[in-house]
């Protein structure tokens, strides 16, 4: 079931990649997120009282999901003039924000592991960054609006674990795609009004990342957190980025050259050491049936 998420999630790359060559990016993520609004909905009826109504919580939530929105708008431009391996790299590189965030607001342990970590991750950033130049403003353009895009994600995230005791996770998933669907509409009427390509290929994707990527793996995710341990699942996500970038050179023939690859080496060590816990914080977590959110997508 686990290889099955990150299988799924890994495929969106893809997906998405040859869903924008039918559709403006702003008209596929509207789509997106209004699909995925009544889709999954249905999941709330059986945890509808697992949400306090208070004004604090509703406040985090909105902002919240506000930042989701806005992480998927600046990721949806950037994919449309870049690789979908060299997306999905650098948007996971949330991790690396998470901890600096959760650091100052949900006093997060700083060792020196872990700040090593952050520091390889950005120099590898900062090498892809600087090999972009080469490829021309729209390149680097990708890049600025990839690593803004990760920061908003980290955002939403820190946002949900500081009311993640009083909001089941099903709420945050619906109220991301609910609000992000509002949010979006705009954003899409401006630049280019909602479409919809009645080729199959693009309808096809569609299905995919609505039904497929944002229901089915959400649903299949939460229940994986729930039941499983979670320092295995959350890690597991790390090889989400690793496969889209296989398939985009599979399926779409991108290319990247050494130094690329070099930098892309570098994120991924940095965000998995600092996803990586002590041995006794792992041992403490096999035991909760129950743990804490680490990663979303």
């Amino acid at each position: 079931m686990l290889l099955a998420v990150v299988a799924i999630w890994g495929l969106s790359w893809a997906n998405m990649k040859i869903g924008l060559s039918y559709s403006t990016p702003m008209s596929y993520l509207w789509q997106r997120a209004f699909f995925s609004t009544f889709m999954m909905a249905p999941f709330l009826l059986p945890h509808r009282k697992e949400i306090r109504m208070e004004a604090r919580v509703i406040a985090i939530l909105v902002m919240s999901s506000v930042a989701w929105a806005f992480s998927q708008s600046f990721m949806m431009f950037a994919l449309g003039s870049t690789s979908s391996g060299m997306s999905a790299i650098i948007t996971y590189s949330q991790p690396l924000f998470v901890f600096a965030m959760s650091v100052f607001f949900l006093r997060g342990e700083a060792t020196r592991l872990k700040m090593a970590s952050v520091l390889l991750g950005f120099a590898g950033i900062g090498m892809i960054y600087l090999e972009s130049f080469g490829s021309g403003m729209g390149s680097t353009q990708a890049i600025l609006l990839l690593l803004l895009g990760a920061f908003l994600w980290a955002v939403s995230i820190v946002g949900y674990k500081l009311i993640a005791d009083v909001v089941h996770p099903y709420w945050m998933s619906f109220s991301e795609v609910a609000f992000g669907s509002v949010i979006i509409l705009p954003l899409a009427l401006s630049t280019g009004g909602i479409t919809f390509s009645l080729n199959f290929p693009y309808i096809l994707s569609v299905v995919y990342i609505t039904l497929v990527s944002t229901v089915i793996a959400f649903f299949l995710w939460f229940y994986l957190l729930k039941n499983e341990d979670a320092v295995a699942v959350s890690s597991s996500s790390l090889l989400v980025p690793i496969i889209a970038f296989v398939l985009g050179v599979i399926i779409l023939r991108e290319t990247l050259n050494l130094n690329q690859v070099v930098g892309i080496v570098m994120v991924m060590m940095g965000v998995y050491f600092v996803n990586m816990k002590p041995a006794h914080a792992i041992s403490a977590e096999s035991g909760n049936r129950r743990p804490h959110l680490e990663l979303e997508s």
